[in-house]
């Protein structure tokens, strides 16, 4: 897969410390990972988790500034305060 350089180095260390790659090195198992097929697959390296690589670009650096200054104001990450707004939006879907 072609990948920028900070995602290579992110996909070899997730290979690297794979128990799969570690141990079985089985093709069956990598097939599923999110490094072999990022549009549908059930693990990264194994665990279980989910990855999504947002780009903010042209026009859209200015909402991502003001998303920025709100994680700052509320004393967040952002990855962590997006994750915040998503479970808010989300629940505002269910109940509304």
């Amino acid at each position: 897969m072609l990948v920028c350089g900070s995602c290579n180095r992110a996909k070899s260390w997730s290979c690297e410390h794979c128990v799969n790659w570690q141990n079985e090195k089985l093709p069956r198992v990598c097939l599923k990972c999110y490094w072999a097929n990022p549009e549908n697959y059930v693990h990264v390296a194994f665990r279980e988790v989910r990855r999504t690589d947002i780009l903010w670009d042209e026009n859209e650096v200015e909402v991502y500034e003001k998303l920025k200054a709100s994680a700052v104001q509320s004393q967040f990450p952002i990855p962590e305060y997006v994750k915040k707004v998503i479970k808010k939006h989300l629940g505002k879907m269910k109940n509304g």
